[in-house]
């Protein structure tokens, strides 16, 4: 399976293994309990991604996380509140942006939208 999504290559290119959050972190967050973690699977495994930083659809809860690449950004978002990354969205640095949603009977990232913004 292709993790590119992930942002392999960003820690390629940091020789510390850096990732560089753009996200501002909610009153109350307990960043340092793994339940408010946001993970995702594939190939078997599990990915741990860190504590969810944003909240994306405002309604007090923060469900989404913000990873920075050589390419643009990428968005992880909780749409349900159970933990696992069930929407991505990548924005490249020219505003292309292309959006896939988790199919939770297939497992199966299903493209959703995709544009420009601007």
């Amino acid at each position: 399976m292709d993790m590119s999504f992930l942002g392999d290559e960003s820690f390629a290119d940091d020789p510390d293994g850096a990732v560089h959050d753009v996200a501002q972190v909610m009153p109350g967050d307990d960043l340092d309990d793994p339940g408010n973690h946001l993970w995702m699977h594939a190939d078997g495994r599990v990915w741990d991604l860190g504590p969810a930083e944003l909240d994306t659809d405002d309604d007090g809860v923060s469900d989404s996380l913000t990873r920075n690449g050589p390419d643009g950004i990428t968005v992880y978002t909780d749409s349900d509140r159970d933990g696992q990354v069930d929407k991505i969205t990548n924005v490249d640095t020219q505003g292309v942006f292309s959006s896939r949603a988790l199919d939770p009977d297939s497992g199966i990232w299903v493209p959703t939208d995709s544009g420009r913004l601007g």
